[in-house]
């Protein structure tokens, strides 16, 4: 789902996967010429020498007490985050009575790295039935069903909340979920019983719930894609600063 979407939103920039990020990244040198190349998910594939590391952080992800795989969600200790140059905090606006806590926590276990503060927020809906763009604001007081299978679920839930939409239920799978004929067949039952006025989905989910759409049809209410994009809202400048010393060989 994520490199169709990438993909399309980055019209004649190459978008390769590969389990190997070195010989993804030899490729695209060979066959594309290109002098940068941009890793999604890449902070341990050290095959790949790297000139910038990057890292997200949730800014309500609290910052100790995590195990490490497979006893926790943990890829690494959190001393590793020294490695990085740029730490994104993401969804700053969810966590503001404790940011001031979680910036000061990344400055000690990264003193050097750019901080950056950033939020999600809607960019507007299509409706899948017709491909037309509808305003959010549409949502206000509106009642609505939620699939979804991302990695923040309740970030979906609590979005679709700040529009002033009235969330009924939420069908949630697990990350990157290969939806199958019988998921497709549940949450329309959901939308049969409920009668909710919308079902509501990502832009991620429904790359994968597309082809069961053309399948098997649309469900008894109407089925919008809500868009999202991550916005900057603080350390612009120390990260431009910090891109800008990149040596482009």
């Amino acid at each position: 789902d994520e490199p169709q979407l990438l993909a399309r939103r980055l019209e004649g920039i190459p978008v390769l996967v590969g389990p190997r990020r070195d010989r993804t990244g030899r490729l695209a040198c060979a066959q594309f010429g290109i002098d940068t190349l941009v890793l999604d998910d890449g902070f341990q594939h050290r095959r790949l020498a790297r000139d910038c590391d990057i890292v997200l952080v949730h800014a309500r992800m609290p910052l100790g007490g995590w195990a490490l795989l497979p006893r926790g969600p943990m890829r690494e200790p959190l001393s590793a985050l020294r490695r990085a140059q740029v730490v994104v905090l993401t969804k700053t606006d969810e966590a503001l009575g404790t940011l001031a806590a979680v910036q000061e926590r990344i400055q000690a276990l990264a003193p050097d790295a750019a901080l950056v503060s950033t939020i999600h927020e809607p960019t507007g809906l299509v409706d899948t039935a017709t491909e037309q763009p509808r305003d959010p604001r549409v949502l206000d007081g509106m009642r609505v069903g939620l699939v979804s299978s991302i990695g923040d679920p309740t970030g979906f839930e609590e979005t679709l909340q700040r529009l002033h939409a009235t969330v009924v239920w939420h069908r949630i799978f697990p990350d990157h979920h290969p939806y199958r004929a019988s998921d497709w067949a549940a949450v329309g039952a959901c939308a049969r019983e409920q009668a909710p006025a919308a079902v509501i989905t990502t832009e991620k989910d429904w790359v994968r719930l597309r082809p069961w759409f053309s399948i098997h049809g649309p469900w008894a209410v109407p089925v919008w894609v809500l868009g999202i994009q991550m916005k900057l809202v603080g350390g612009e400048e120390a990260l431009d600063d910090r891109l800008a010393r990149l040596d482009v060989r």
